[in-house]
């Protein structure tokens, strides 16, 4: 969410009497006090509502701007207005009492939008509504929500059917996040799953299968194959080898699939490196299933089969390895399109064609592994999608590349996208993708006791802002009881405590550790760990000097939300409900990275629910940085290859029990949740405070990209060529000039010839 929390917090509720007149009152009242609109019949008395805002400009937990109102001075702040506002009447045993446990309200005052966007500053912070109280009113709690828009990503979401579920009762009172998918999308998501892995078993599972091969005058013992002779199968002609290109995949001593008398050649080895690289994926890693990540991928094993294709061969075991190139690549060109070299060259300009022509091409693909489950033929939801779309899976459907992991299944010889998995790392609990929510709505939440008077008073009368809202002292409250109940003969109520933030508040900057930005240390990747994984090879980690454009950040996974929360704020899941992630995707400033010793980036702001844990110790928040690579060039993250171009994660803890950790100011005039039931406060710390700020200040160091997650396949080995050159020219050595023959110029002893 963009930078977005200081348009402070609503600071309180006034309810004003109205102009006073004689009338009769009750036996217990003094007749010239009563309130000339009591209504003995209902009980209730006419009041005037008076809203007030309180600016507040100081560094504390109250922010505010665009979405969160969180600017950074008064003059910048923007109030959106307040809507659904409910105002509630308890009756409590006691005064002087905030509502500690779930009740039903004496009454419930639905005042839809009390607030328009723009009308409140810190000048003119009032407005005024008529109603009426009930009588022995002592407590009043307030629910209401910023106006909002139709941008979801920019100003949160909550649950379309639920999301503000307001009611009289409070324990039937709850908000609840928005999904990321609805339903309709969600079959989108999976249908493109299954259409993307389909398409990557087919070209994964080439072969050349058994059948006569026609030849122009093929000799009588077998057919020629790029200048070589393959042998004709006994008893049946001609026939060119049955080879699986998962036949040539290498390991210790592995020999030809064509001549098992001679090592992989090769071309034979390149096309096995490919294969091994695409279909081997570690226990804990995590692959990239995207649609981006897809394009990058088949973009590098095709210009290592197109190397092989165009590749003279050297033996029969290269010509048959060079005809199974041939077959990859008019695989991939059902699917995919490309500027493809006629000479070997790397492929550019990948795209995948639309899911028309797949569809059609899919079902009589002969290339689907038998030990494969039914290929999938359901895609009517996606039929009419075009490429571009399926480049942009899943952030088309506004969720993270992180939440699409692609897997393969050696015994199926298949690939498969990954439902139910840990996402991003983030967390302690298996999800699937229904789990990733929008932020947080900006929320009011006020629970409070009440100040009450006899005396008439105008709007002029009230203090502004929270400071002087919350001083007993103020001159403004001369005559007020201030813990009172409502009476026949009240003209004036006001709520005693301010209204806050239901939501919590985090706020994200990223920057480099000092060591980096003063070019000290370098950012080093995973690479001599990978390298010695996976061949046995002892390689140097790469080095980057970040600049300003090394990196972008393009969103934020919060783990540990409870995607729902009761009438207090505090997580209060339904039955089946389970934590999630909120997902933020508007991020300040483009997402630039400063090199800086002293800078981060802008500040990103996004609404959060409270985390408290009622049942244990509190929870430890990941955050997962979506971050984009800039360098220019790829580098290894900690399992696998992140491109240049391409997204990838780092994870960050957040601990409540961290050692140095300044613990949070509680308010002095308003009770937090969660209440204890002697009507104190019970003062948890915790990550995600309702109306509370968490700043977390995040740091790239030497080793951070040696952590980095949701990786692609490492071809670039596969495509290492040796390159021989015969020069046919002889190079000139000594030279030897008037070598006179007889070996010198002495005249000849005639007696001695």
């Amino acid at each position: 969410m963009k930078r977005h929390f200081i348009f402070a917090v609503m600071s309180a509720v006034t309810l004003m009497g109205l102009t006073a007149v004689t009338s009769c009152s009750s036996s217990s009242d003094e007749v010239e006090n009563v309130n000339p609109g009591y209504d003995p019949a209902t009980g209730e008395v006419p009041v005037n509502f008076v809203f007030n805002v309180g600016m507040n400009t100081a560094a504390n937990t109250r922010q505010g701007e665009d979405a969160t109102q969180a600017a950074t001075s008064v003059a910048a702040a923007k109030f959106r207005g307040i809507i659904g506002a409910h105002i509630m009447c308890f009756k409590q045993t006691g005064n002087g009492q905030f509502l500690a446990t779930p009740a039903t309200a004496a009454k419930d005052f639905d005042m839809a939008q009390v607030a328009a966007p723009g009308t409140l500053s810190s000048t003119e912070s009032r407005r005024v509504l008529e109603m009426s109280l009930p009588l022995k009113t002592n407590t009043i709690v307030f629910y209401g929500k910023a106006a909002g828009s139709t941008n979801k990503n920019e100003h949160g979401h909550l649950d379309d059917t639920d999301g503000y579920g307001v009611n009289k009762d409070l324990t039937q009172t709850s908000f609840h996040l928005g999904k990321r998918l609805t339903d309709a999308q969600k079959t989108v998501f999976t249908q493109t799953q299954s259409l993307l892995a389909a398409v990557m078993t087919c070209i994964m599972n080439v072969h050349r299968g058994t059948g006569a091969v026609a030849a122009t005058a093929a000799p009588a013992t077998g057919i020629p194959a790029y200048g070589f002779n393959i042998p004709a199968k006994a008893g049946e002609g001609a026939y060119l080898y049955d080879v699986k290109w998962a036949d040539y995949l290498p390991s210790d001593g592995k020999k030809s699939p064509v001549d098992n008398t001679i090592d992989l050649t090769s071309l034979e080895e390149k096309l096995g490196k490919v294969y091994k690289e695409m279909t081997t994926i570690q226990t804990a890693e995590l692959r990239n299933g995207s649609g981006t990540a897809l394009k990058s991928t088949v973009k590098n094993l095709w210009s290592i089969v197109n190397s092989v294709r165009c590749a003279t061969p050297t033996n029969l075991s290269e010509a048959v390895a060079k005809h199974l190139a041939q077959k990859i690549h008019e695989e991939i060109l059902k699917y995919f399109e490309a500027n493809v070299p006629p000479t070997g060259g790397s492929v550019t300009e990948v795209t995948i064609k639309g899911v028309e022509t797949i569809i059609d091409l899919l079902p009589a693909d002969n290339y689907w592994p038998a030990e494969a489950d039914a290929k999938p033929s359901t895609f009517s939801a996606i039929d009419s999608e075009d490429g571009t779309t399926l480049a942009q899976y899943p952030e088309n459907l506004d969720l993270p590349q992180g939440s699409t992991h692609v897997k393969f299944d050696s015994n199926k010889k298949s690939f498969y996208y990954v439902e139910d998995y840990n996402t991003s790392a983030v967390g302690d609990a298996a999800f699937t993708v229904d789990d990733y929510y929008y932020p947080a709505e900006l929320l009011y939440f006020g629970n409070s006791p009440i100040r009450v008077t006899n005396d008439e008073h105008v709007v002029a009368d009230y203090p502004q802002g929270t400071t002087a809202w919350d001083t007993d002292a103020t001159s403004s409250w001369n005559g007020w009881t201030a813990d009172g109940e409502v009476l026949s003969s009240t003209r004036s109520v006001a709520m005693r405590n301010d209204i806050n933030y239901g939501t919590a508040l985090l706020q994200t900057t990223v920057g480099y550790t000092t060591d980096v930005a003063n070019g000290t240390k370098k950012l080093q990747d995973n690479n001599h760990v990978v390298q010695l994984r996976d061949y046995g090879v002892s390689e140097a980690n790469n080095q980057i000097t970040p600049t300003e454009t090394s990196f972008k950040l393009v969103g934020i996974v919060i783990g540990g939300q409870s995607p729902r929360v009761g009438w207090n704020f505090l997580p209060a899941l339904a039955g089946g409900e389970k934590q999630g992630y909120i997902f933020d995707k508007a991020i300040a400033n483009n997402g630039s990275i400063p090199v800086s010793v002293s800078g981060s980036s802008s500040p990103n702001y996004t609404l959060v629910f409270d985390n408290y844990n009622a049942t244990a110790a509190q929870d430890k928040v990941y955050i997962a940085l979506e971050l984009q690579n800039n360098t220019g060039a790829d580098f290894m993250g900690k399992d696998n290859l992140i491109p240049n171009g391409s997204n990838f994660y780092l994870i960050g803890e957040l601990d409540p029990t961290k050692e140095g950790l300044v613990a949070p100011t509680w308010p002095t005039y308003h009770a937090l949740p969660p209440y204890n039931t002697d009507g104190t406060m019970n003062k948890v710390s915790r990550i995600f405070i309702q109306d509370y700020k968490t700043v977390a200040n995040f740091k790239i160091g030497e080793y951070s990209l040696q952590y980095a997650y949701l990786t692609v396949p490492d071809l670039r080995s596969s495509s290492v060529t040796l390159g021989l050159s015969v020069d046919l020219s002889w190079t000139t050595g000594l030279t030897f000039d008037d070598v006179v023959l007889g070996g010198g110029t002495q005249t000849p002893d005639p007696g001695n010839p």
